[in-house]
């Protein structure tokens, strides 16, 4: 069984009631991608960063479908992670895959790690697998659903950032999650704070933008922290880790989303359709019409079979007068099967 031993980490009750208030219109208007470079300090491009997140059916539920990758080199060195999630509106992960790998040569690095909620046994199970080079790890962890209430991973941080960006307050500074150390199987705090409004240039323009701070501490090694900056309508901007040789930002604006606009459709009243009563339609219509038939009549004559086949079930449809027509031309064709055991057109006589 994973997590901490001792004093239980719990999210903060205000950040369990921002996930469970999470309002459909709220999540609708996270639904769109997001596109971003790497680049290092030297100010040279080095890899993307692609985000989408979109509503699909899961086991007949409606859910966000969260998809995120990115790639490049490091010092020359390939580098490149690979997320997709399923999150519920309330913000529960239901099944997360993520993968991340570096690959240098003669010591390649691989991580693999697999979420997913299970109901029936009221358990969330984490799988992880580390390859170095010839050397392969295995961890697996399996915790009560209620320990892991208010859980944050990389899939529905991406949501969490998005919604929180788009707060009317933006003082947040009471959002207490958990995280897990997916090696050691321990829980720790997951801290969000507000970030001071700052200007970023992108392009040749500085548009104005809303930093937020995530903090995964940790019991022995030091915090871990991102540093992400939002538009108000929730599109990424820029994004780097405390530590990180290069900084992920955008090189062109994202199309802005009318919070007002974002859920119109446009209205389209039914109206009649009388096509006898169209001559363009009506000509269609009959010259459709012409070309199926003559579709068919030449599939006809390229297949005598056919006729000589239902000729044949007629006749003996007339000769035996069967009560149930529908059993008796089952009986009559799967006498042509290679499948199905011989039978005799004669039961339902």
């Amino acid at each position: 069984m994973g997590g901490k031993e001792g004093e239980k980490i719990k999210a903060s009750p205000s950040a369990l009631d921002f996930c469970r208030n999470t309002k459909n219109e709220d999540i609708h208007s996270c639904l769109f991608k997001d596109e971003l470079v790497n680049v290092s300090d030297d100010g040279k491009t080095i890899g993307e960063l692609k985000i989408e997140i979109e509503k699909v059916s899961y086991s007949g539920e409606l859910v966000l479908l969260v998809h995120a990758n990115s790639q490049g080199k490091v010092d020359g060195v390939p580098t490149g992670t690979a997320l997709t999630a399923y999150i519920r509106q309330d913000l529960s992960v239901i099944e997360q895959h993520h993968q991340e790998y570096v690959k240098v040569p003669n010591h390649e690095l691989e991580k693999v790690t697999t979420m997913k909620r299970d109901e029936e046994e009221n358990v969330f199970i984490i799988n992880t697998q580390i390859t170095h080079g010839a050397d392969t790890r295995s961890y697996a962890y399996t915790y009560p659903l209620d320990e892991v209430e208010g859980l944050v991973t990389e899939g529905n941080n991406i949501v969490l950032q998005r919604l929180l960006a788009k707060q009317e307050v933006q003082e947040f500074d009471d959002l207490d999650f958990i995280s897990i150390d997916v090696e050691s199987g321990n829980l720790f705090p997951c801290k969000y704070t507000s970030l001071p409004e700052r200007l970023q240039k992108v392009d040749t323009k500085k548009i104005p933008v809303l930093g937020i701070e995530r903090t995964v501490l940790s019991e022995k090694e030091l915090p871990c922290t991102w540093q992400s900056f939002f538009m108000d309508d929730g599109h990424l901007t820029m994004r780097v880790q405390v530590g990180s040789p290069y900084v992920v930002v955008v090189d062109t604006i994202p199309q802005h989303i009318d919070r007002d606009d974002y859920e119109q459709k446009p209205i389209f009243t039914k109206k009649p359709l009388n096509w006898e009563e169209d001559a363009e339609l009506t000509s269609m219509f009959l010259e459709r019409k012409e070309a199926l038939k003559a579709d068919h009549f030449t599939y006809l004559r390229e297949h005598p079979d056919v006729q000589a086949l239902l000729a044949d079930f007629m006749q003996f449809v007339l000769l035996r007068k069967p009560d149930n027509i529908v059993e008796f031309a089952g009986e009559f064709f799967s006498s042509f099967s290679s499948t199905l055991p011989e039978t005799s057109s004669y039961k339902h006589s």
